[in-house]
C-alpha cells in the first residue's frame, strides 16, 4: 500500500490523546448516600469487570477512528499489478486527443477540445524529461507518426484543430499499438482523451494487449444539445427548367428539449429559393418538404441550412443536381419511321430526336443517346446485339417495340442476350389496361388523382411475355387478364423497357391515348438521373462520371469555386465508364467543380459524416461496465474532469486502487459504534 500524501501520517501521534484520557481518567466522581452499606461491595464486584471492558472497547474505537481519518487524508492506494511489474527505464506514451466535431461541446474550461488539450499536456507533465510521447488525432497525420520529447509534444498538442474525420475507438487503439510495437521497451502506456460518443465506441472490437496499459479519460460537456440535418432527397429524380421540384429532408433533435419554429432555408446557386420552419420533439425526428423552381439550365449547386449552437458542423447539407439543355433520342426502325414517335419528339426543342434505318447505324454515336428505341427492327447480327448490350450496361435506356412479323419478334435473340422476358405467342383476345405502377418514376407525380372509371386504352393484339425470375423487374402497365403490357428491366447501370405490342392502330389504342406521351417522354428524360446528389467525407467511394469523355492526355481536376483549393483525383476509365476516386483529399463540406483544363464538366457535393451528430456518450460508470463485460483487464478509467494540472499529475503518478473512501467509512463506523455503546451499554 502506498500513500499520495504520506506527510499526513504524522497525525497518527494524535492516538496519544484518547490513551491519555483513559489513563488519567478525567471523569468526575459523584457522591451517593446509602442508608445501608452492606450492598456496596457486592455491587462493585459485579460492575468493575464490565466497566473495564467497556472502557477498553471505547478506547479501541477512538484509536481506530483517528487512524482511519489520518489514513483517509494520506490517501492510500494499491498500485496496479501491471504498473508494479514494469521495468525501470524510458516510457513510451501515446496520447490520443479526440478532435472530432462532437468535441466542440462546451465545458467549464471552454470547448471539450480545449480541455482535452489541457489534459494531454498535464499528463505529459507527470513523466520525466527522458520519456517519449506520440500524439494521435483523428487525422492520423504523417507528422505525428513519431515520438516527441516532453517539450515538443506540448507544441504539437497546442496545434490540434477540430477535424472533419472521426475514427472508431478500436481503430485508434490498433493504430496506437502498431506504433508502440515498434519500440524496444516494455514501458508502454496509452491515454485516450475523448467524449466517448457511443456511435464511435465499439468495445467489442477493442484489442487486448497485455504489454500496454490503457487509460480512458472521459470528458463531458455542460449541455449536450444538437439539432442537425440528417439527410435529403428529391421527390422526383427528373429536373426541368421552370418546373416545380420538391425536396424532402430529415431533421433530428439530439437533446432533451423540444425545438419550435426552427427556420430551414434552401439556397440554389447562392440564391434563397425556399424557407420553412420545423417543430421537433425532444430526441425526435421530423420531415420537411420544400418546393422550389429553377429557371436556369445546367449545373446547380445547392445547400440547406439551419441555425444551431454550439455543434454546427451538421447545420448545412450540400448537394448538386443538373438540368440538361436537351435530351438525345435515337429511333432505329426496320421497315419505316414511326409516325407516332415522330409526332411526339420532332417538334420538341428539349429533345434532340433522330431516326435511322437499321442498316445505317453509326455505333460510335450510341453512347451519346439518352434513349434508343428499337422499332420493329429485323437486324440480328452479333455486332448489332453486342453494341446494344454495351450501351445498356454502361447506363443507356432502351425501348424494345416488337415487330408485326411474328417470326422476327419471337426469335428473341436480343431478349435472350439481355436476359429479359421473351415474346412467346401472339394473343388476339381483346383486353384493356387494368393498372399502372404509380410508384415508378415513369408515372410518379404524373396524376393529381386517379379516377376509378379512368378510360384506359384497348388492346387488340399483344405478345405474351414469358414468366420467370428476372432481377428487379417491374411491371409498369398490367392488362385486365393479368398479362404484362409494359415492363422495365434494370441491367447494370441501364434500363430496358419491353413493350408487348407494336405501335400500330391494328394492335392497340395506346399510341393514341394520353398515357403514351408521359410514358415514352419520361423514358428519355429519366436517363439523366443523377446517381447521388452528395457524398460523405471520409468514405472512399467510386464516383461515376456518366456521359463525360476526356482526351487521353487531359487531366481532370476538382476545385472549389471560390477558393484556391484544387487537387487531381485518381481517374479510372473502365468498361462501365469514367470514374474518379478522391481518397480523403476533401476535408471541408461544400460544393465542388469538376474541370477538364478550364472547362467545367460537372459538379460534386461533399458533407460531413452524421455519425458525430448523435449526442449520446458513455460516462465513467458506462466505460467501467464495458471494460468489465469485455474483459479488458489492462484498461482503466480515470476521472480527470475539471481537475487542475497538479491534481492530474498526482492522479497519473498514483494510478491504482484508491482506498481513502474505505477509511472514511471505517472512521464513521467506529464513531457510530462508540455512540451506540455509550447509550446502550449500562454496566
Amino acid at each position: 500500500m502506498y500513500f499520495i500524501n504520506p506527510l499526513f501520517l504524522y497525525a497518527l501521534f494524535a492516538i496519544a490523546i484518547p490513551i491519555a484520557v483513559h489513563l488519567f481518567n478525567f471523569q468526575r466522581f459523584k457522591i451517593f448516600y446509602f442508608s445501608d452499606t452492606r450492598f456496596i461491595k457486592n455491587l462493585k464486584q459485579r460492575t468493575q469487570r464490565q466497566s473495564q471492558l467497556k472502557k477498553l472497547i471505547i478506547l479501541s474505537l477512538r484509536i481506530i477512528a483517528i487512524i482511519a481519518i489520518v489514513f483517509a487524508f494520506a490517501r492510500p492506494y494499491i498500485p496496479l499489478e501491471k504498473n508494479k511489474g514494469q521495468s525501470k527505464g524510458i516510457y513510451h506514451i501515446v496520447l490520443y486527443v479526440d478532435n472530432s466535431f462532437s468535441m466542440e461541446g462546451i465545458s467549464r474550461r471552454g470547448t471539450l477540445l480545449d480541455e482535452a488539450k489541457e489534459k494531454a499536456k498535464s499528463i505529459s507533465q507527470a513523466y520525466s524529461e527522458e520519456d517519449r510521447f506520440m500524439l494521435i488525432t483523428n487525422d492520423f497525420s504523417a507528422k505525428h507518426q513519431q515520438f516527441f520529447s516532453k517539450e515538443e509534444i506540448k507544441k504539437e498538442i497546442d496545434a490540434i484543430q477540430i477535424s472533419a474525420v472521426s475514427r472508431p475507438l478500436d481503430l485508434v487503439m490498433n493504430y496506437a499499438l502498431l506504433h508502440l510495437s515498434r519500440q524496444q521497451t516494455a514501458n508502454q502506456k496509452v491515454y485516450i482523451i475523448s467524449d466517448f460518443q457511443q456511435s464511435m465506441s465499439n468495445f467489442a472490437n477493442i484489442p487486448k494487449d497485455e504489454n500496454t496499459y490503457t487509460y480512458l479519460i472521459p470528458l463531458k460537456a455542460n449541455t449536450i444539445n444538437n439539432v442537425y440535418i440528417d439527410t435529403a432527397w428529391f421527390e422526383t429524380p427528373i429536373f426541368q427548367v421552370e418546373q416545380a421540384n420538391t425536396l424532402r429532408l430529415i431533421l433530428k433533435n439530439s437533446s432533451k428539449n423540444e425545438v419550435e419554429k426552427l427556420p430551414v432555408k434552401l439556397f440554389v446557386n447562392n440564391k434563397q429559393k425556399a424557407v420553412a420552419s420545423a417543430d421537433i420533439k425532444a430526441n425526435g425526428t421530423t420531415e420537411v418538404k420544400m418546393n422550389f423552381t429553377v429557371f436556369e439550365k445546367g449545373l446547380q449547386h445547392a445547400h440547406i441550412e439551419i441555425l444551431d449552437y454550439p455543434i454546427n458542423f451538421d447545420d448545412k447539407l450540400y448537394f448538386t443536381f443538373y438540368i440538361d439543355d436537351t435530351y438525345s433520342v435515337l429511333s432505329i426502325y426496320g421497315e419505316k419511321e414511326n409516325t407516332f414517335l415522330n409526332a411526339l419528339f420532332q417538334n420538341d426543342s428539349s429533345i434532340n430526336y433522330h431516326t435511322i434505318n437499321e442498316h445505317n447505324i453509326d455505333y460510335a454515336t450510341l453512347k451519346n443517346q439518352d434513349l434508343i428505341i428499337l422499332d420493329q427492327v429485323k437486324e440480328q447480327s452479333s455486332g448489332f446485339i453486342s453494341a446494344i448490350e454495351d450501351y445498356v450496361r454502361q447506363g443507356g435506356n432502351l425501348l424494345i417495340i416488337p415487330s408485326i412479323n411474328k417470326d422476327i419478334a419471337m426469335s428473341n435473340i436480343l431478349n435472350q442476350r439481355l436476359n429479359i422476358s421473351r415474346f412467346e405467342s401472339l394473343d388476339s383476345q381483346k383486353t384493356r389496361f387494368a393498372a399502372l405502377n404509380l410508384e415508378h418514376d415513369i408515372y410518379n407525380h404524373i396524376f393529381e388523382k386517379i379516377d376509378a372509371n379512368m378510360d384506359y386504352p384497348n388492346v387488340f393484339y399483344y405478345y405474351v411475355l414469358s414468366k420467370g425470375i428476372f432481377h428487379n423487374k417491374q411491371t409498369l402497365i398490367r392488362l385486365e387478364n393479368n398479362h404484362d403490357f409494359l415492363c422495365v428491366y434494370p441491367i447494370e447501370k441501364g434500363n430496358v423497357y419491353l413493350l408487348a405490342t407494336p405501335l400500330d392502330n391494328a394492335y392497340s389504342e395506346f399510341q393514341k391515348h394520353a398515357l403514351f406521351v408521359p410514358t415514352i417522354y419520361n423514358m428519355a428524360i429519366l436517363a439523366n438521373i443523377q446517381e447521388k446528389p452528395y457524398y460523405t467525407i471520409g468514405e472512399n467511394f467510386r464516383i461515376p462520371l456518366n456521359k463525360i469523355e476526356i482526351q487521353a492526355d487531359n487531366i481532370i481536376e476538382i476545385t472549389h469555386p471560390t477558393t484556391n483549393f484544387s487537387f487531381i483525383p485518381e481517374i479510372r476509365n473502365q468498361m462501365s465508364g469514367l470514374s474518379i476516386f478522391v481518397h480523403d483529399q476533401i476535408k471541408e463540406a461544400n460544393n465542388y467543380l469538376i474541370k477538364d483544363k478550364e472547362n467545367i464538366i460537372g459538379g460534386l457535393s461533399f458533407n460531413y459524416n452524421r455519425k458525430e451528430s448523435e449526442m449520446v456518450f458513455y460516462n465513467k460508470s458506462n466505460l467501467e461496465e464495458h471494460i468489465k463485460d469485455n474483459e479488458l483487464t489492462n484498461y482503466t478509467v480515470l476521472n480527470l474532469q475539471n481537475k487542475s494540472t497538479n491534481a492530474i499529475i498526482s492522479e497519473i503518478e498514483t494510478t491504482g486502487t484508491r482506498l481513502w473512501q474505505y477509511f472514511i467509512l471505517l472512521a464513521l463506523a467506529a464513531l457510530l459504534s462508540e455512540v451506540l455503546l455509550l447509550r446502550l451499554w449500562k454496566p
